[in-house]
């Protein structure tokens, strides 16, 4: 999923915190005795406590992220390389996942290398 679509989720999410919130609250307490001077600021923060946590999840792995998965079954030497090898500017993040099973000698290395 790319980090516009988790940007539009977070902020989509917010809003509606903020209406199940506010709606119910205002519609719900007799004589209408909570203004929304009151009800929209405790709303507000419900939604930007939920744009908080899920901003934080919208950035998580976006672009930039090496994804890697390497899996191998067999005898005798198993060598296995992932993620990135670093260059100009660093290396970018590496997500590596590796799985091997067999006999003889496994060696497997994963994760940024500079």
């Amino acid at each position: 999923m790319s980090v516009a679509v988790r940007w539009i989720l977070a902020v989509t999410a917010s809003v509606l915190v903020f209406f199940l919130v506010a709606a119910p609250w205002a519609f719900l307490v007799p004589g209408g005795d909570d203004p929304w001077d009151v009800i929209a600021p405790v709303a507000g923060v419900a939604a930007a406590g939920t744009l908080a946590g899920f901003g934080w999840w919208a950035t998580q792995g976006g672009s930039g992220t090496v994804h890697q998965s390497a899996e191998t079954t067999g005898t005798g030497n198993i060598n296995q390389v992932g993620g990135s090898q670093g260059g100009v500017g660093g290396p970018p993040p590496a997500s590596v996942r590796q799985k091997a099973k067999g006999g003889g000698n496994i060696t497997q290395v994963g994760g940024n290398r500079s």
